[in-house]
């Protein structure tokens, strides 16, 4: 027993237990191989460890793995880390008041998936289609500009955001905006259901 205290060995089916009886009377049980609940925590631990560290996030394309169309030819282009930081923070700074998340809020049948790019008359699922949006937009059939209520290079006096871009910024966000429907597809462009 522990520290003078009388026990008694308990046998049967289960582990051999140690009957320790306490100074106050109590009755405590303790499983005699420490080795056994020691070897169990460990296990317990490592399992943990292992599912803590191998635990299941969105899979992520590295950067330079994603082939952006540039035009409707088949050319394509690889962002480097620095030109989808500055797409996305331009983005963010101009369009993401009625973009977020690639949706469209003043016109909730039109969002920024590829879907819906590509749909549009000319399409606009490629970096120059975007770019060439961006300087003059029209409606989506193509038909009639629209460039007065949608931020634009030829209606920067309406819309002070478009005074300062230059076509590099027109590329960089055309191209962040199609780099998202690569890499997260089921919610870019998904609105309010994701964002």
């Amino acid at each position: 027993g522990r520290a003078g205290i009388p026990s008694a060995r308990v046998g049967g089916s289960a582990a051999p237990r140690e009957v320790v009886f306490a100074a106050d009377g109590a009755v405590e049980e303790m499983v005699a191989s420490t080795w056994s609940n020691a070897l169990r925590f460990l296990a317990g631990a490592v399992l943990g460890a292992v599912l803590l560290g191998s635990s299941a996030g969105p899979a992520r394309a590295d950067i330079d793995d994603v082939a952006i169309p540039v035009n409707d030819k088949g050319k394509t282009t690889n962002l480097t880390k620095e030109q989808l930081v500055r797409g996305k923070r331009l983005f963010l700074a101009a369009c993401s008041t009625c973009h977020v998340g690639g949706g469209t809020r003043t016109n909730q049948n039109v969002a920024l998936s590829l879907e819906e790019l590509s749909g549009a008359l000319p399409a606009r699922n490629t970096v120059n289609g975007l770019v060439d949006y961006l300087n003059a937009p029209t409606s989506y059939d193509g038909l009639k500009d629209i460039s007065e209520v949608h931020p634009s290079i030829k209606s920067a006096d309406l819309f002070p955001k478009m005074r300062s871009m230059k076509q590099q910024d027109l590329y960089d966000i055309s191209s962040y905006i199609l780099y998202m429907n690569f890499t997260i597809p089921e919610k870019w462009g998904g609105g309010k259901q994701y964002y």
